[in-house]
């Protein structure tokens, strides 16, 4: 493939500090020549294309394009290697028709010229093959008379020594590949999700291979400042252009990935929210692309079981995936079409959509009982915040909330936090008392009603109160069902709650037979699917008709 085509196509922009004081990074090697670099490009016939590219191509700095070419980069004194293609190996003059505009001549830069130089000697007669790290930080293997497809032109033409470097003469162009990233964001098939990553990139400055030349008002200063491309949102999908790792990439074509994203933003609705559909649109393509990546290198075995970037032991067992070969597993052949192999891994194209929005980011809430912070209002009671070690108990304690005395029915309100524009059973798990004393013969259970404040899509804050009344099974740890309701907008990471629940004991006078302790573990929203959610309102709805058709 020759590397015009990959340059036509290409939108990134590949950025290399360069200075007068660039000869400082790279100590020169001994070598015997009597002519420079760019002297031996410029007085070979077969090297003008490349010779003409060097000429026009420039060395950028701090994301600005310099004065400074490629020409006088391979005319200072630093130890080099050059692989210089022949004439009619590549289309010169789209190349130099690119490198008219500051966006096209970086990409020709990084894309081309780059590709062909690396810093140090590196001699082709040895017999071992090794990884070249190129300008560009591409790794190309070099073997015996090759650099990854390009081979010598003939024995004269290699190992030639120059004042500062090594030439040697290919019969082709060193083909660029992209890494896992700069195929998403630049090649027009991964748009629809490649436009939403190139929204957070960045240039960052690498202090290590920059030259500092002082600190002025406590701060460094640099010479030569080398910026790299880097992405806020690396620290979610790692670092994908890393070209020391090996990644792969699961991408559904643009017409399987439209209704699936239609279908996950109803999740995140933030209508009432200021720029609430650009959070939308940022929480939606997180949360679907949050296990597509995955880095070979840190999997303990493929075959058992894979886990993606966005997985953090604190968050088990999501992101994992058990027996990923097998039938319906998430690598089965059946649902793989193909792959396009990149410089850091591969990007494996999908036929159908792998995950269900319970996969990703429709998960169960836990507002513990026994955090503080949870608990923004109470009434008649007073609490005891304590230990107990449990299978069954989340987060190994609970809330022992306590009525002012034996007759007095209190109120508890408990902030729900990162509720979505979904529906939820809203649960109570609640504690035995023998959690407290093991040797308890009180199993009384609780009795209670409940009130959910809740903001619409309006912004106005509602309250719907529950008809059911709740009771517990005193003898067990019990989740019981409070109800179900539908958020209409979405809370996720939102600095300010706008869900509360309002717990209320509704022991009467003579209920001996309940008590008005708590042991609340935890308040718990159980995500219902779309599916489920119907079966019961058709369920309801028969329920409403059997009872009318009675009357």
């Amino acid at each position: 493939m020759m590397a015009g085509a990959f340059l036509l196509a290409a939108a990134s922009q590949g950025l290399t500090g360069c200075s007068d004081t660039w000869d400082d990074h790279y100590e020169m090697a001994g070598t015997n020549g009597s002519s420079s670099l760019l002297q031996m490009i410029e007085e070979n016939p077969q090297l003008s294309d490349f010779y003409e590219l060097l000429r026009s191509t420039h060395i950028y700095n701090n994301n600005h394009r310099t004065k400074v070419t490629y020409a006088d980069l391979l005319n200072a004194d630093q130890a080099l290697t050059v692989w210089a293609p022949v004439n009619g190996t590549f289309n010169v003059d789209s190349l130099l028709d690119l490198c008219q505009t500051e966006k096209g001549d970086s990409t020709v830069g990084r894309h081309f010229v780059m590709n062909h130089i690396a810093h140090n000697l590196y001699n082709m007669n040895a017999q071992t093959d090794e990884n070249v790290k190129m300008l560009n930080d591409k790794f190309l293997p070099l073997a015996y008379r090759s650099i990854y497809n390009a081979k010598i032109v003939d024995e004269q033409h290699v190992n030639t020594p120059a004042t500062n470097g090594l030439l040697h003469v290919v019969n082709d162009d060193a083909w660029y590949t992209y890494n896992v990233y700069e195929a998403i964001t630049s090649l027009d098939e991964f748009r629809h999700l490649g436009s939403f990553l190139s929204r957070y990139e960045k240039q960052e400055l690498d202090e290590e291979r920059s030259i500092q030349s002082g600190i002025e008002d406590g701060k460094k200063v640099y010479s030569d400042s080398v910026m790299v491309k880097t992405n806020n949102l690396f620290r979610v999908f790692d670092q994908i252009m890393d070209e020391d790792s090996t990644f792969f990439m699961l991408v559904p074509d643009a017409d399987t990935w439209k209704p699936v994203y239609d279908e996950a933003a109803t999740f995140f609705n933030f209508a009432p929210i200021e720029k609430g559909d650009s959070i939308c649109d940022y929480w939606t393509h997180v949360s679907l692309m949050s296990d597509l990546i995955y880095n070979e290198n840190v999997q303990r075995s493929m075959n058992d079981s894979i886990f993606s970037t966005s997985y953090r032991m604190y968050d088990w067992p999501y992101h994992v995936f058990h027996d990923p070969y097998e039938e319906g597993g998430l690598l089965n052949s059946s649902n793989m079409k193909d792959e396009l192999q990149c410089s850091n891994g591969r990007i494996m194209r999908i036929k159908e959509w792998p995950f269900t929005p319970e996969d990703l980011f429709f998960r169960p809430i836990v507002m513990q009982g026994e955090r503080e912070a949870n608990l923004i209002d109470y009434k008649d009671c007073t609490f005891n915040y304590r230990a107990a070690v449990g299978d069954t108990i989340s987060g190994n304690a609970y809330l022992d909330i306590v009525p002012k005395n034996t007759t007095t029915n209190w109120e508890a309100t408990f902030e729900v936090r990162n509720t979505l524009s979904a529906t939820y059973d809203i649960c109570a798990v609640i504690l035995p008392k023998t959690v407290y004393k093991s040797n308890s013969h009180d199993f009384k259970p609780n009795k209670f009603k409940a009130e959910l404040t809740y903001m619409d899509e309006n912004g106005e804050m509602q309250t719907v109160k529950f008809d059911d009344e709740v009771t517990s099974n005193g003898m067990k740890v019990d989740t019981v069902r409070i109800g179900r309701f539908t958020f209409p907008v979405c809370n996720y990471q939102q600095q300010d709650a706008t869900v509360n629940l309002k717990l209320i004991c509704s022991v009467g006078r003579r209920d001996g037979n309940f008590s008005r302790e708590m042991f609340l573990d935890c308040i718990y929203l159980k995500p219902v699917s779309n599916e489920d959610s119907s079966d019961e309102e058709l369920e309801n709805q028969e329920a409403n008709e059997r009872k009318e058709a009675k009357k």
